[in-house]
């Protein structure tokens, strides 16, 4: 449809062609893009509100619980180091999510500084959340296959976080670089300023973004998943060798092995689960391959959910954390009596 061809529309108006192609010829005529009815719906607002609240919450949880239990030997204080840097990044998560849906989209706070410092912050907690679970899935691997020639000490706790903090910061760089404010007319609105990136105005940084993509979320799921399998093949086959039987001291000590080992295989698994979408959602877009809101939506709130999952596997699954919660939750009641 050319110029001459295009009808005749009340641009000023607030209410828009029901048919598509009618759609399209509004905004054609007017210059102007048809706004969504509604950027976010009541009920995603409310359930991002109340992950951010369980986040925190639930975090703030095991790290205190965790600082309060009793920890025998260097290698259970520094696995207990890096459980609570996890929660501090997916707790960061939450709270990054939704300082940018308040500020991204029409806010006296949408500014390029500020589009560039949360925007990317959030991809680096991400990308940190993702490193820390390759690293507690590494140390259980390492730990039950070695058990004997490996020994996680809170030296290499403190290099191990740092390292997650310095590899999800340089592939997160191109974040930081090309989020910026871009302003769009919108039909009825007018203009409407939201972060977003650079390369939406042309320049095509698509291999750069596949490459980010790749680094903080492919390869870590990846490197998740094939250790996680060679972890219950290990497991499966030491059940029945006589080094396993001679070694093992007492019943109750290979219990707690075997839920210490359980709690990391689900914590890795609702990652694998929660995060899988969230990448091929970001893979398909840096493809630009159009992916329905259905999809988005779904992929990110999965992506929530994952921040707020260790309060929930350790206080469930860990019989010595729900001790150490009730002591914790009693404590006012005992101080009272």
């Amino acid at each position: 449809m050319n110029a001459s061809q295009l009808p005749s529309f009340n641009c000023s108006s607030s209410s828009f062609p029901d048919s598509e192609e009618e759609r399209n010829a509004f905004q054609q005529f007017c210059r102007c893009y048809i706004p969504p009815e509604s950027w976010h719906t009541v009920a995603e607002v409310v359930l991002s509100k109340l992950l951010l609240v369980i986040s925190i919450l639930g975090n703030l949880l095991v790290i205190y619980v965790l600082q309060r239990m009793k920890r025998n030997g260097d290698q259970q204080s520094a696995m207990k180091l890096l459980i609570q840097n996890l929660s501090v990044a997916d707790m960061l998560v939450c709270i990054m999510y939704n300082v940018n849906e308040a500020i991204g989209i029409d806010s006296r706070f949408t500014t390029t500084p500020v589009c560039k410092l949360f925007a990317g912050l959030l991809w680096t907690t991400l990308s940190v959340s993702s490193c820390l679970i390759c690293c507690v899935s590494a140390e259980r691997y390492l730990a039950v296959v070695k058990p004997f020639d490996f020994a996680l000490d809170t030296r290499r706790t403190i290099l191990l976080v740092g390292f997650s903090w310095y590899y999800s910061l340089v592939f997160t760089i191109p974040d930081f670089y090309f989020l910026t404010k871009l302003e769009t007319p919108y039909c009825g609105k007018g203009i409407i300023s939201y972060c977003s990136y650079d390369f939406m105005r042309g320049t095509d940084i698509s291999v750069i973004y596949t490459m980010t993509v790749s680094a903080t979320f492919l390869v870590p799921i990846f490197f998740i998943v094939c250790v996680n399998i060679a972890l219950i093949r290990s497991l499966l086959a030491s059940q029945g060798s006589k080094l396993f039987r001679k070694f093992r001291p007492t019943i109750k000590d290979a219990k707690k092995r075997r839920g210490v080992v359980f709690i990391v295989l689900l914590l890795t698994a609702i990652f694998v689960v929660c995060s899988l979408p969230f990448a091929t959602y970001l893979m398909l877009n840096a493809l630009d391959a159009t992916v329905p809101q259905q999809v988005v939506v779904v992929a990110y709130y999965l992506m929530l959910v994952n921040s707020t999952a260790n309060a929930f596997v350790y206080s469930f699954f860990s019989v010595e954390f729900r001790r150490n919660c009730k002591k914790l939750f009693l404590l006012p009641l005992n101080c009272f009596k």
